[in-house]
């Protein structure tokens, strides 16, 4: 139920106004409701189109992409779209910009236009977050984490802040980059994060996290322990066969959407992966409150990431997490 109380003209909220006022644990059962009411059929998220710029290797020679993540989640009674470019070769950190745009259906108006990055890095690690919470029996000890950019601060932070982790084993293929991250990282991190000098190390650890742009895999299968967890979030793909075809289960967000972006397309693009070979979604396990792995079991869980979870977030924070202050708002009419 919105508890705002409705004014003229569009919310405008920076990406100030959203750090100060998205708190996490509010945020993330905001993104439990949102996976439940989906697989419950109450929530309408069609699969990302995509536009390549270039990040194929066609035409235009840009090394870009452009997504749009439309949604309607109804226990919210709000639709929107998140419209997100990444310009690879750009000079800007990070290559990704975002925002996203509310509108409400009973007013026929647009409400509010949010700048989306730092509510798509909350979104992402809230994910994980999810993972862990259903997939494992308890909190995991290590955690090994692929990549050390945007994607990844959000990662170790919104999990330290969530889940009672003893250990982040960080790696990159940038050494220094890796080193600045822990560093910024370590004053408000109660688990200890350790930079790892080889991906073998990394995914030595009860949990493996990958988190980048690399388009080949970033792992080998016989880095990993025989049981656990695997959590891909990279747009591309970053697991080889082997640990796909391997597991004991596939959850994914999205059964379309992750069969054309993201670990498993590739796979899928070869015949060698199909939606029968997908276990379940997250919120089929949330709602079926399903066993979670065994002690022999291995799962690899890609949430590739819905605009439906950017859509509640953003609306739960225009309704709820800035506390009847007031934003800026333009009257575009």
């Amino acid at each position: 139920m919105k508890q705002r109380i409705e004014g003229t003209g569009t919310e405008l909220y920076s990406k100030h106004d959203v750090e100060r006022h998205l708190d996490l644990s509010a945020a993330l059962d905001v993104v439990e409701t949102t996976y439940l009411e989906g697989a419950r059929g109450r929530v309408l998220n069609p699969a990302k189109s995509t536009m390549h710029l270039g990040d194929d290797g066609e035409w235009p020679a840009t090394n870009a992409f452009s997504i749009g993540m439309p949604a309607y989640v109804d226990w919210l009674d709000v639709a929107g779209m998140k419209w997100a470019v990444a310009t690879w070769d750009a000079d800007v950190e990070p290559p990704i910009s975002a925002k996203i745009l509310l509108f409400d259906l009973d007013r026929g108006e647009f409400t509010a236009i949010l700048e989306g990055m730092h509510l798509t890095g909350v979104r992402t690690a809230l994910q994980s977050v999810v993972g862990l919470h259903h997939l494992l029996t308890e909190p995991p000890d290590s955690i090994g984490v692929f990549g050390a950019g945007f994607q990844a601060r959000f990662q170790i932070r919104v999990i330290d802040d969530l889940v009672d982790v003893g250990t982040v084993r960080l790696y990159d293929v940038s050494a220094e980059r890796a080193a600045d991250l822990a560093a910024d990282l370590a004053p408000e991190t109660a688990a200890d994060i350790v930079v790892e000098d080889t991906p073998r190390a990394a995914a030595d650890a009860d949990v493996v996290l990958t988190v980048t742009d690399s388009k080949t895999p970033v792992l080998e299968e016989s880095w990993l322990r025989p049981s656990g967890l695997v959590i891909a979030l990279g747009s591309y793909r970053e697991l080889p066969d082997e640990t796909v075809l391997g597991a004991d289960r596939i959850v994914v967000d999205h059964t379309a959407q992750c069969l054309q972006r993201g670990a498993l397309s590739d796979l899928a693009d070869r015949g060698a992966v199909t939606a029968a070979d997908l276990d379940s979604t997250i919120g089929e396990v949330i709602d079926a409150a399903d066993d979670p792995l065994g002690p022999a079991e291995r799962a690899i869980f890609v949430p590739i990431g819905l605009g439906s979870l950017d859509v509640a977030l953003a609306e739960h924070l225009r309704t709820n997490g800035m506390g009847g202050g007031a934003v800026r708002t333009f009257e575009f009419r």
